[in-house]
Order: structure tokens, then C-alpha cells, then sequence
């Protein structure tokens, strides 16, 4: 097992794909109006799912695969790829993404607070 850089190919493609995945899954989970429950929650969510998705991947690569380990730095890049995509997702629909939202839910005060 070699160590890898933390700046590389792979952990920036880690970083894009998880910001893809993120981002896909707050559009969906937004627009979807069939479970009022993910409509109203998908914020919080989708971090939580993201990044355990992230750890389970690669729990299940270095479990799983005789070639293949678990690396700490790819879990990291799937998390903060999860990170970039909730702040694209706020960049690019900001307030509108949260209206008709319990004023309850934390995304939905950071929103009223945070941004014009």
C-alpha cells in the first residue's frame, strides 16, 4: 500500500463526483412532491447520506476487493465533494429552495439569515 497525495487525479475526481451526486440528489429530493417528509428535510439529509455513503464505499472497497484498500483521503474528498455540492445548491437556488419549508429546520434558518 502506497500513499497517495491528497492532490491528485483520484481524490479530485472523488470531489467531483460526490459534488454530482450531492447536487443531483438536493434537486430531486427538492422538486419530488410525492414524500413531503424528504421535501421538507432533503438539506440535512443528503449531507448525512452523502458522506456515509462515501465512508460506506470505501469501508466495502477495503472489505471486499483483494486488490483494492480503503483510503481515509478518498472518504475525505467523497465528504467534502458533498460539502461543494450543498453550497452550489445554495449558490444556485438560495431562498427559492426553501420556501413553503418549516421555518423550524436549521437550513431554513441558516437561509433566512445568511442570504439576501
Amino acid at each position: 500500500m502506497t500513499a497517495s497525495p491528497f492532490v491528485s487525479f483520484d481524490k479530485l475526481a472523488h470531489l467531483a463526483l460526490f459534488t454530482l451526486i450531492s447536487l443531483s440528489w438536493m434537486v430531486g429530493l427538492r422538486k419530488q412532491s410525492r414524500f413531503g417528509y424528504l421535501r421538507e428535510h432533503f438539506f440535512p439529509l443528503v449531507i448525512t447520506a452523502g458522506i456515509f455513503y462515501g465512508i460506506a464505499l470505501e469501508l466495502m472497497q477495503g472489505a471486499l476487493f483483494v486488490d483494492r484498500y480503503a483510503d481515509w483521503k478518498d472518504a475525505l474528498a467523497d465528504a467534502l465533494g458533498v460539502l461543494l455540492g450543498a453550497l452550489i445548491f445554495l449558490a444556485l437556488y438560495g431562498k427559492i429552495a426553501f420556501q413553503n419549508t418549516s421555518r423550524r429546520s436549521l437550513p431554513g434558518q441558516l437561509v433566512e439569515r445568511f442570504l439576501p
